[in-house]
Parts: structure tokens; sequence; C-alpha cells
């Protein structure tokens, strides 16, 4: 329910940035008001993620739920990371406004990172023909779908140690520890993250599956 309501608010937020920048378009393309309108081409994204991000923070204030003592609620980590972005626009637009030296275009730097690492490849590819394995990517395919469609059987800590060991094993990967300690690791590190630190509920598993998780829930102090 959650989930839905914030795909709902993006969808929103979307329609609007691209309103807005379309509008801006519009207007700086007269040459006439470009000289005026340099330093709010300038803050302009800025003013609109930001205000995206304190109208999320509004929502994510308002989640209907049932609170558990000693925990956090589904709000806390979305709220975190709103204040963030919204202090760094806040940053960004001060800095726009009273900086003395010139910036780049809106989009500039970004645009010289995306052309010089498309001149590279290109050069890449002139100089040596590309491998192509079109197997693997349908075996890799085909074992993502499996991965969803076990996972709620398995539980998330088998289903997704398999899923790493054997992509990994797709990948050419031959060193069996590192794999096996890869795999076993870095699900723990998730299942701990998830369940633990922010508080999202993963699939368990049905039984006799469903004990390894209880098990692994009970030894990390998981309720």
């Amino acid at each position: 329910m959650i989930f839905t309501r914030w795909v709902d608010h993006g969808k929103e937020i979307s329609l609007l940035f691209f309103s807005v920048n379309s509008v801006a378009n519009c207007f700086f393309q007269d040459k006439t008001n470009m000289a005026a309108g340099t330093r709010l081409a300038r803050i302009l994204p800025y003013v609109i993620v930001g205000g995206a991000g304190g109208y999320l923070y509004y929502v994510a204030a308002h989640f209907e739920y049932h609170h558990r003592a000693g925990t956090l609620g589904p709000g806390f980590w979305p709220k975190a990371i709103l204040i963030l972005l919204i202090a760094t626009c806040v940053y960004e637009i001060l800095k726009r406004l009273f900086s003395g030296t010139a910036d780049h275009g809106v989009g500039g730097v970004l645009e010289e990172i995306v052309e010089e690492s498309a001149e590279k490849h290109a050069d890449m590819g002139a100089a040596a023909a590309i491998e192509s394995h079109p197997w693997l990517l349908l075996t890799g395919m085909a074992l993502t779908a499996l991965y969803v469609l076990v996972i709620h059987k398995l539980g998330f800590f088998l289903a997704t140690t398999l899923y790493l060991a054997l992509f990994i094993t797709l990948g050419g990967y031959r060193r069996w520890g590192v794999i096996a300690a890869t795999s076993l690791l870095g699900t723990l590190l998730l299942l701990f993250f998830f369940m633990k630190v922010v508080y999202v509920s993963l699939p368990i598993g049905e039984a006799p599956f469903s004990a390894v998780t209880l098990f692994l829930m009970q030894v990390m102090g998981i309720r």
C-alpha cells in the first residue's frame, strides 16, 4: 500500500517536472530573455527537485501504520534521505545565486561525461570487435525469473544465496570457496540490513525452508 502510494506520487511529480521544464525551455529560447533568465535556469532544476522532496517528506510524515515500541517506523529512512536531498538542493541554489564564478550550463558537466564515454567506447569498438554471448544473457534472464518464482517458497536467504552463487558461476568465475563465501556473507548482510536496519519485510519461505530464515532472524535479533 505504501509502495503504491509512493509510485503514484512519483508519477505526479514527474509530470510536473516535465511540464515546468518544457515551459522553461520555451522561455529561454527567446534570445532577449536568455540574459535575464540565465540565473533562473541554473537554479530551476534544484527548485523543482527540492520542492518535490518537500512534498514527499510531507507524505512520508503522514504514513498510517501500527507503531511498535523500539522500531523506527516506515517513514524514518525516506524522511532521512529526503532531508539530505532538500539540503543538497538548498546548498546548490544558494551557491548558484551568490557565487561570483560562472558555472557550466545546466547539464553541461553530465553532457561532457557522456560524450567522453561515448568516444571512448567508439574507439574500443574500432580497435577490437566486441564478443557477443546471447546465451549468457538468456540464461541470466531465465535465472532471474526463476529466482522471482521460488523466493516465496525457499525464503529470501536460501533463494538469494543460490541465485548469487549461480549468477557468479554463470559469469565464468570458478573459485568455489570465494563464490560460497560471497554468496553467504552477501545474503546475510542484505538480510540484516533490510530486516534489522531498514525494517523491510522479506519473504521467510514455506516450511521446512522457513526454519532456516527464522533461525537466522533469531540469531540476528530480528523480530
